[in-house]
């Protein structure tokens, strides 16, 4: 990478974006009418003040009624507070609000991008323009490039040292917490109380206006959403451990063991001191044990592990991070072939903990 000019930067970006333009292909006429995940977002905006948010006969009726089509596979799974943030856009007609939901997105993931260490700038550009999990997630109208905008504040403030306030901002990845789960094992194993302190801060902020938007009984109607069936298709293409699992024999209990495996794992190598590393096993090893995801939000993998490609050596983590980061492994995993998708990613942690665990810093690999 440091060998390429800004021509030859340009040049990778485009490629990548044309890659991953003839990858989805057909699938972006869907895009462009609006048929997308924002179709539950712009129903959730719409019933923000009303008791139906997590009613599915609601969410489908409103569904059909302002945006012409409905699915039963598109209810809105946020938390009452993030419906809020939706009703100012669910007061437009629908295809102008899927248009500048569209364009939001796109413009998250270039603030994204802006917001990153200039030393690493050039690289957070070319691994997102390659992400087909990015990509995926814009061609599906979902808000993943918002999650990452989160992280990249948040960072940005870390290195501020302005932990509490980054942890308050972090907060807004509640989001979509499944994908985050193993946070609180980073926080208390590397001792990150004021990060922890905003964290906490932020979370009973948006908790205490989801109350006051949706009444006290919104989190049993919410748990009794989350049980819908429904609400869990394509198990075969989730990139997570009880995918991997799946079919054998004690799959579950399986499926648990491993979970807490990574997690006393993730722990040791957060308590050394390279955090680059801990870090990065620490989001992926969330994907790896969130009971509920799919392709789009292993998008969360370009932060994760940005700082290892400033290495001018070619290691096992940065091999499989450019693997990753390539559409191969996500094709193999939408075509059903998504094995070698989870081991890579499982390597990819385990490789990334050990170096944690060794206190290798990838600092040493680049002679700075």
């Amino acid at each position: 990478m440091p060998r390429f000019g800004h021509a030859g930067i340009i040049a990778l970006c485009l490629a990548g974006l044309v890659v991953n333009a003839y990858t989805l292909g057909p699938s972006l006429k869907y895009t462009a009418r609006g048929v997308t995940d924002f179709m539950d977002l712009y129903a959730g905006g719409n019933l923000a003040f009303s008791n139906g948010l997590y009613v599915p006969a609601r969410v489908l009726e409103t569904e059909a009624r302002t945006e012409g089509s409905s699915s039963p596979t598109r209810l809105f799974m946020r938390l009452p507070c993030f419906a809020l943030l939706f009703w100012p856009l669910a007061q437009l007609p629908y295809p102008a609000a899927s248009a500048i939901w569209e364009a939001l997105c796109l413009a998250g993931i270039v603030v994204f991008v802006l917001l990153w260490p200039k030393g690493q700038r050039r690289h957070a550009a070319v691994a997102c323009c390659w992400s087909l999990p990015l990509w995926m997630t814009v061609a599906e109208g979902q808000d993943i490039g918002f999650l990452l905008l989160w992280i990249a504040i948040a960072m940005a403030l870390v290195r501020k040292r302005r932990l509490t306030l980054a942890g308050a901002v972090a907060s807004l990845c509640i989001a979509k917490f499944q994908l985050f789960l193993l946070i609180p094992v980073w926080i208390c194993a590397r001792k990150q109380w004021r990060f922890a302190r905003g964290l906490l801060a932020g979370c009973a902020a948006l908790v205490a206006l989801s109350f006051a938007a949706n009444g006290w009984s919104w989190p049993l109607r919410y748990l009794t959403l989350l049980r819908e069936p429904a609400n869990n298709p394509y198990h075969e293409a989730m990139p997570n451990l009880l995918a991997l699992f799946e079919g054998v024999p004690h799959e579950e209990a399986l499926g648990i063991f491993a979970a807490i495996a990574l997690a006393i794992l993730i722990w040791i190598a957060c308590r050394r001191r390279h955090s680059q590393w801990s870090f990065a096993a620490t989001l992926a090893g969330s994907l790896l044990i969130a009971p509920h995801d799919f392709m789009a939000d292993c998008a969360i993998l370009i932060p994760a592990a940005l700082p290892l490609l400033n290495s001018s050596a070619i290691s096992l983590q940065t091999a499989l991070y450019l693997y990753l980061v390539t559409p191969i492994p996500w094709i193999l995993l939408l075509a059903g072939s998504g094995g070698t998708t989870r081991l890579a990613l499982c390597a990819f942690v385990l490789s990334a903990a050990w170096d944690a665990r060794a206190g290798v810093s990838p600092k040493s690999e680049t002679g700075s």
